[in-house]
């Protein structure tokens, strides 16, 4: 039968009487959005990860540098260390050596005085310029220095030094030569203390004493040296001592410092050492790594971005119609296939300009075309999301109805969108299509449906313009 108005009832399953704004071509428009944004997604995630991968790389490669400077800290704080070690070494050999030319004097019955070892002192002042004096002292009662000025006058008792049971009780005790301090004087010096216990023919007779400028030590130890690149920040701790005498630069203590130890005697120092400004110097293939690698990062995840963008629109240029961006005849028949194997009701309705050819001669293609886009966007107002649309070819357009089990609903589109009006070149033209509809009751095969749809629509086009078709 074909007829403009006719009656039949609507069968549509639950769905309402008002049909949903929204059609297939705008699901089609949200795929594509979730395309771009799972695109920018990878791209994003590709980048963090090369971007990690770069970060990692550079710092590996810092932090061998970081290393490489830390290794030249550490030679230089063991050169220092070492130094240190040859100094005392001479101070304990000195000390032990005056000490037995003093001893060989008292066992010979003499009194003893630095005088006897004068020469000897002198000698090592020239070629140890950190010697400051040297004192001798009996019954813990200084009895005799060298030179006369010193800081222990000749009668102080050494008993009054807040060190003396720790420092020369113990020296008393052993038959060896003992180094201590640094021993704050109190008037900015410091020095390193040699102490050997004098013994004569009934034990032990007094004690010598010899005192090093600290600070000459370390300039004859080299520190000076290292300072014009480095910091340095020494602690020394004298056995049970719980007091600390620290010198040089206290932020030298930060975590990236180089940490050494150094026992000698009753010496027991922690010597740190750190650059000045970082363990890394300036490196321009590492400055350049970072700058070309995270540059590379990027350019690699903009490129997988729009490559993704492009391989996303040849593949929706693949299913879609490049004029009006519905489904193309092969992704319809897809879609219908796929429908065909389902239980649901579903109606096929094809539909055809009468007049396309009249635009086409009388306004050109391009306003033909304007008049399938101005049908095109009349289909997409009154179409269900559910249903599906596509361009057949031409000005053909054929649509799918999920859920329909009679041609009412069908119908009524029809009566909305028959004479669809556009202007071109100023001038209101009419629109008018015809449609061809079949069932899904009429069989479940694609092309026997199509078939259907398409002799129904010649049918409505044979009895004029403006017609529809859904039996014969």
């Amino acid at each position: 039968m074909t007829d403009g108005t006719a009656t039949y009832t609507c069968a549509m399953r639950g769905k309402p009487e008002s049909n949903d704004p929204v059609s297939q071509h705008e699901i089609l428009g949200m795929q594509r959005k979730s395309h771009i944004l799972m695109a920018f997604l990878q791209a994003l995630l590709i980048t963090i990860v090369l971007l990690l991968i770069t970060f990692t790389l550079y710092q590996g490669w810092r932090e061998r540098l970081v290393e490489k400077g830390r290794q030249a800290g550490r030679t230089e704080l063991l050169g220092i260390r070492k130094n240190l070690f040859l100094l005392m070494g001479n101070q304990e050999m000195f000390t032990a050596l005056f000490g037995q030319r003093l001893e060989e004097s008292l066992a010979a019955g003499f009194d003893v005085s630095l005088a006897e070892v004068s020469s000897y002192l002198d000698y090592l002042e020239q070629i140890h310029p950190s010697f400051a004096f040297a004192t001798i002292a009996r019954e813990n009662v200084v009895v005799d220095t060298y030179p006369k000025q010193v800081l222990h006058e000749v009668g102080f008792d050494l008993r009054t030094l807040a060190q003396y049971e720790d420092h020369i009780g113990y020296t008393l005790q052993v038959q060896q030569v003992t180094l201590d301090g640094p021993l704050d004087a109190g008037d900015d010096t410091s020095y390193l203390v040699s102490r050997y216990a004098l013994h004569d023919n009934n034990g032990v007779w007094g004690l010598l004493t010899l005192h090093f400028n600290f600070r000459q030590i370390l300039l004859e130890a080299g520190v000076e040296d290292v300072r014009e690149g480095y910091t340095l920040f020494f602690t020394f701790v004298h056995g049970s001592d719980e007091q600390h005498f620290d010198w040089g630069e206290a932020a030298t203590t930060k975590a990236e410092a180089v940490v050494m130890d150094l026992s000698y005697s009753l010496l027991q120092w922690r010597m740190q050492i750190a650059s000045q400004g970082s363990w890394i110097e300036f490196s321009i293939p590492l400055l350049l790594y970072g700058i070309v690698g995270s540059f590379v990062s990027l350019g690699v995840g903009v490129f997988v971005y729009l490559n993704q963008i492009k391989f996303q629109m040849i593949k929706t240029r693949s299913r879609t119609d490049s004029l009006t961006g519905l489904l193309n005849r092969r992704e319809f028949e897809k879609l219908l296939h796929q429908t065909c194997k389902e239980e649901e009701s579903f109606a096929v309705a094809l539909i055809d300009i009468d007049n396309f050819k009249e635009i086409n001669d009388t306004y050109g293609h391009l306003n033909g075309d304007k008049a399938l886009l101005s049908l095109v966007e009349s289909l997409k107002k009154h179409i269900r999301m559910s249903d599906g649309i596509a361009r057949f070819g031409g000005d053909e357009f054929i649509i799918l109805f999920h859920e329909c089990t009679n041609a009412e609903f069908c119908r009524r589109l029809f009566q909305a969108i028959r004479h669809t009006r556009v202007e071109l070149e100023g001038i209101q033209v009419e629109v008018v299509i015809s449609m061809g509809v079949a069932l899904s009751e009429e069989g479940r095969q694609m092309d026997a449906l199509i078939e259907t749809a398409d002799r129904r629509l010649y049918r409505a086009k044979l009895e004029g313009k403006g017609r529809i078709c859904t039996t014969g």
